[in-house]
This record gives C-alpha cells, structure tokens and sequence, in this order.
C-alpha cells in the first residue's frame, strides 16, 4: 500500500500574476524519515538542554554553598571586631576617668604649690609672725627651726 502525500502551496503570497504550481507528490517514506529525524533532533535537543540546566542547577548550589560559608566567616569576624570593639570602648571610659581623675590631682597640687609659695614668700618677708617656738625637749637642749607647716590643703603656718 503506497500512499503519497500532497502538499499545496499557499495562494495568499502569489499576486505576481503566475499561475500556482501543482501540487506535488511526496512519498510516505520520505515524510516518515523526516519525522524520525525531527523527533530524533528534538529528542537531542531537548537532552542537551536537560544537561545544560543540571549543570547551571549543580554551579548554583556550589555558588550558594560557597557563599553561605563565606557569610559565616563574616558573621563571625563582625561578632568578634564587635567584641574587641566592646573591649576598647570599656578601656577607653577607664581612661578618661583615670584622666578627669589625675586632672583634678594636678590642679590640686598646683593649688598647694601657690600656698606654698605664698606661704614661702610671707615667712621671708616676716609678713607673719609666727608663734614663739615651743620649749625644748626635756633634757635635750633641742630647739625647733623656724620652718613651714603644712596643717591642712589651705593653710601654712610658720613655727
């Protein structure tokens, strides 16, 4: 049993004025091997394109894999520069205390130091008359030297 096939041409583009050709005969053999060949072609095709996507599927898994361990070490680098930074900040309240602190011993010892001075300068000028000195020691002979006493942070008294 041969059975042909016809084809015809369509008549939508044929406004030259020419007659349409005859429709031709093509064989079921042919056609048939055409189809094999079509399928066969997209049977490759399509197992081509199965292979390609597993491939993209497989780089974006080891994409996400790298970048999940790349986000953990930097999770933990933050944690840890967050932790020393902690650190630097609880040295840095200790030190400006430790500064506001010998701040005020400085200006304490510059204030005893014009005491001093001014207390230094008032002896030698016998702008004070200091208190006769105490009797000497039983036995001893000893007298006390005219000298500067500290009594307390604001006042000297010359003995």
């Amino acid at each position: 049993m041969s059975s042909t096939v016809t084809t015809s041409p369509s008549s939508a583009g044929s406004d030259d004025g020419a007659f349409p050709a005859p429709p031709r005969a093509v064989p079921a053999s042919v056609t048939e091997e055409r189809k094999r060949k079509r399928k066969e072609s997209n049977r490759l095709s399509a197992q081509r394109s199965r292979a390609r996507k597993q491939r993209q599927l497989d780089d974006l898994t080891a994409q996400v894999a790298a970048l999940r361990a790349r986000n953990g070490a930097m999770a933990a680098a933050a944690h840890d520069a967050a932790r020393r930074c902690a650190a630097v900040q609880a040295e840095n309240e200790l030190l400006r205390a430790r500064s506001l602190e010998l701040g005020a011993r400085l200006d304490s010892l510059l204030e005893l130091i014009q005491y001093m001075d001014a207390a230094a300068s008032a002896c030698s000028a016998n702008v004070y008359n200091p208190p006769p000195p105490p009797p000497p020691f039983a036995g001893g002979g000893m007298q006390y030297l005219l000298q500067p006493q500290l009594l307390d942070a604001t006042t000297f008294n010359c003995y």
